[in-house]
């Protein structure tokens, strides 16, 4: 698995979004570019975490965020919730480690045609000159993560709220790049982020606003990645204030 620089190809560019004269003159002074993650494969613009939502974000995207748990039949899926409650607008209320593969393809993502993948499948349609963002949504799933990353040669990033997700993955292989996600308490974040040795820090943009994270962690030598935008304003605004990439479930200029 190659690990690639956070400067690549698809670039938003601080100065072509920006919108007032202020931040026009702060751009003049410090332009910034910042990789576009395509959150769960942009998805305001397509079923999120989907196939669809991958191939879609491909041609748009630096990165693509997926979320990763375990169905009932064992196989790693790409979907957000415990409950398959949202996606379903209410029509299937099983928890998504009780249903086995089979049962998940049979139900349809919101209106679309759209299911559930396996990750496997995620691997297989992601170019290589794309990097994939894989978020651990519960503990348990490095062993059979590795496993099917030992078959892809692009770019890997592992991600999660919950540090003990991260732990395991880092007690099996140190030839993985880890990224600890939090939305408050910067001081903890990056704690937690040294110890499960991250190539990266996740951020929320709010935090990002109002606290010296991004400077901190770039000392430290983290990249940090800011979520979740869906402006190009407010991706320039992130941008300018160092960060080196930003999660939207949008697509976002690339000028």
């Amino acid at each position: 698995m190659a690990l690639r620089s956070q400067l690549s190809r698809r670039r938003l560019l601080a100065g072509g979004v920006v919108g007032s004269a202020s931040l026009l003159f702060a751009t003049a002074v410090r332009i910034r570019s910042v990789d576009v993650i395509a959150h769960r494969g942009f998805a305001a613009e397509r079923p999120e975490n989907t196939l669809e939502a991958v191939r879609y974000a491909a041609s748009r995207a630096d990165d693509i965020e997926v979320d990763v748990r375990r169905c009932g039949s064992g196989e790693l899926v790409c979907v957000h919730d415990e409950t398959l409650e949202r996606l379903t607008d209410g029509a299937v209320t099983d928890r998504v480690g009780r249903l086995d593969w089979g049962t998940l393809q049979t139900v349809s993502i919101g209106s679309s045609d759209a299911r559930v993948p396996r990750l496997a499948e995620v691997l297989e349609a992601v170019p290589p000159d794309v990097r994939l963002n894989i978020e651990l949504k519960e503990r348990g799933l490095a062993p059979d993560l590795l496993g099917l990353l030992e078959e892809f040669d692009g770019s890997v990033l592992v991600s999660s709220f919950d540090p003990t997700a991260l732990w395991q993955v880092q007690s099996l292989t140190d030839g993985v790049a880890l990224a600890y996600i939090f939305g408050d308490d910067p001081d903890r974040g990056l704690e937690t982020a040294a110890d499960l040795e991250c190539a990266a820090v996740h951020p929320s943009a709010g935090l990002c606003h109002e606290t010296n994270i991004v400077d901190r962690a770039h000392e430290r030598g983290f990249a940090v990645n800011a979520w979740t935008v869906d402006s190009g304003l407010e991706a320039a605004r992130l941008a300018l204030s160092g960060v080196d990439g930003v999660f939207s479930d949008a697509s976002l200029p690339a000028l």
